[in-house]
């Protein structure tokens, strides 16, 4: 490896460094370290796949020698790109290292799912400004990410309550259906309703009636049992799932939801006003029910409730 260039401050990388040879690791080890980078070294394409299945999006750049034992560097990137795809991941840069020049190896290296090649011996000059180009694709590709897991937030979350929204909490309760069949245990569904909520929005308009469903939505962040599941999938509709329990053995916790909300004074500018909700509860049945019988069924469970004269749990 050529002189070493003057060291600046960079962001720091998580870069792999995948080759066969000791003293080559070693010394591309040393430079990346000069550089400020942090590097984990591994000795065989298989070691890096390996790694890399069992802790995705930790690496920010990979330099992989062409020539090893094994698969060579050319199948790893190939069985790299493929994991990530599998794993629904953004693409790792990688950077072949070879003795090899020629246009014919680069152009092999590309089409393997390489993005840039270095040759042996490496120039420590060329190998910084690959590096420092290879910061701005991790910049990006951390941008991206982020981006892609904010947008899958708001795609599955109600803004006003930050509670999951209806197709999201539609895909907890299907995971739960699963989890109740497969282990043969018991499922319940409460649908919620608060009573006379136009009521409000009528007297004291629609900002005290979001801060009424903000306020609800708090709660139950606080109070709900550690293995129930809550979302919001209407105005003043709420859906709660109750794993473990039949509709029998919910009625307990569900009395004890509406309870709380009865009891919980709701600050509206000078004004403290209370709400209170009706509840629909209905059993799973593992046999018969897709998610949209589920909820249907619930749906009309709180519909018996309303017509009991609400703030009230019913049961079909």
């Amino acid at each position: 490896m050529h002189g070493l260039p003057i060291k600046e401050d960079t962001q720091t990388l998580s870069i792999m460094v995948i080759d066969d040879s000791a003293s080559e690791r070693s010394l591309l080890q040393a430079m990346l370290h000069w550089l400020g980078n942090q590097v984990l070294e591994l000795n065989s394409g298989l070691k890096a796949i390996k790694y890399l299945a069992t802790n995705p999006g930790t690496i920010d750049l990979i330099i992989l020698d062409v020539l090893m034992p094994g698969i060579d560097g050319y199948e790893t990137a190939r069985r790299i790109r493929k994991l990530e795809a599998e794993q629904n991941e953004e693409w790792c840069p990688i950077i072949f290292l070879s003795g090899r020049c020629g246009s014919e190896y680069i152009a092999h290296g590309i089409d393997a799912g390489g993005d840039d090649y270095l040759t042996k011996p490496v120039d420590a000059t060329i190998l910084k400004a690959k590096i420092t180009a290879m910061q701005r694709i991790a910049n990006m590709r951390k941008k991206l990410v982020a981006a892609k897991q904010q947008l899958e937030i708001l795609a599955h979350t109600d803004e006003l309550t930050q509670l999951p929204n209806r197709r999201r909490f539609k895909a907890i309760l299907e995971s739960e259906m699963a989890r109740s069949r497969r282990h043969n245990i018991p499922l319940s569904l409460a649908y919620m309703d608060l009573d006379f909520f136009k009521n409000i929005n009528d007297t004291h308009g629609h900002e005290a009636g979001d801060i009424v469903l903000q306020s609800i939505a708090s709660l139950f962040t606080y109070s709900l049992r550690t293995e129930d599941s809550i979302g919001r999938v209407g105005g003043e509709e709420f859906c709660i799932c109750l794993p473990g329990n039949d509709s029998a053995h919910s009625i307990e916790p569900c009395e004890r939801y509406r309870s709380i909300i009865e009891k919980m004074p709701i600050k509206i500018e000078s004004k403290t006003i209370t709400i209170t909700a009706s509840f629909g509860l209905t059993s799973f049945l593992p046999n018969s029910d897709d998610a949209t019988d589920l909820m249907a069924r619930a749906d009309k469970a709180l519909y018996k409730a309303k017509q009991r004269g609400r703030n009230c749990v019913n049961v079909i």
